[in-house]
C-alpha cells in the first residue's frame, strides 16, 4: 500500500474511485490486485480491461496508453513547466501526448467537494503521420489532489469526469 497526504495517487489493494461524467453516467476505477515490487492492477469498469499501475520512487507509470508498454504518467515532485512525453499506438496510429505541469498547489472544487493540493496536468494531443507531428487542437487537463489521487478530468471538448466518492483503506 502507497498512501499519505505527499502522494498524488494513492496505492492501495481495494481502492476504488468513482467519477460522473457530463451525461450523469459513472464509471470506477479499482484496484483489484496489489503485486510485488509496487505493481498494482487496476480495472476501469467504463473499458472493462485492467491496466498495470507502478510507483518507481516519486513517479507513477501505466500501460493504460498502450497494453504491456510501461509510460510515466504522474510524479510527487512536480514542478510548474515541467513536461514529458507519453508515446503510444492506437488504431495502427502513432500518438504522442506532451504533457505539461500547469499548476500546483491549487485548490480545487468537484462536485461539492474542495481539494487542496491539487496539480494540474494537461496534455497535448498529437499524431506522428508521415514522420510529421500532426497537433489535432485537442487538450485534457488532468487534476491531481494529493492523499486523493484523479479528482477532475476535463478536454478541450467540454467534456468533464469528476469525483464522485473514493474508498481509500
Amino acid at each position: 500500500m502507497l498512501t499519505g497526504n505527499d502522494v498524488y495517487y494513492p496505492l492501495g489493494e481495494g481502492f476504488v474511485w468513482t467519477y460522473q461524467m457530463n451525461d450523469g453516467s459513472s464509471y470506477t476505477n479499482t484496484i483489484a490486485e496489489a503485486q510485488e515490487n509496487a505493481v498494482f492492477i487496476m480495472r476501469n469498469s467504463m473499458m472493462n480491461k485492467n491496466q498495470q499501475v507502478k510507483k518507481e520512487g516519486t513517479t507513477y507509470l501505466t500501460d493504460s496508453y498502450e497494453e504491456g508498454t510501461m509510460q510515466m504518467f504522474l510524479k510527487d515532485d512536480l514542478s510548474v513547466g515541467n513536461t514529458w512525453e507519453i508515446k503510444f499506438k492506437a488504431n495502427g496510429l502513432d500518438n504522442l501526448l506532451i504533457m505539461t505541469v500547469k499548476e500546483v498547489g491549487s485548490q480545487k472544487e468537484v462536485n461539492g467537494t474542495t481539494y487542496p493540493e491539487v496539480a494540474l496536468i494537461e496534455a497535448e494531443s498529437k499524431l506522428l503521420m508521415n514522420g510529421n507531428l500532426m497537433p489535432l487542437n485537442f487538450f485534457t487537463q488532468y487534476y491531481y489532489a494529493k492523499g486523493i489521487g484523479l479528482v477532475l478530468t476535463t478536454t478541450s471538448m467540454g467534456d468533464a469526469q469528476g469525483l464522485s466518492d473514493c474508498q481509500l483503506g
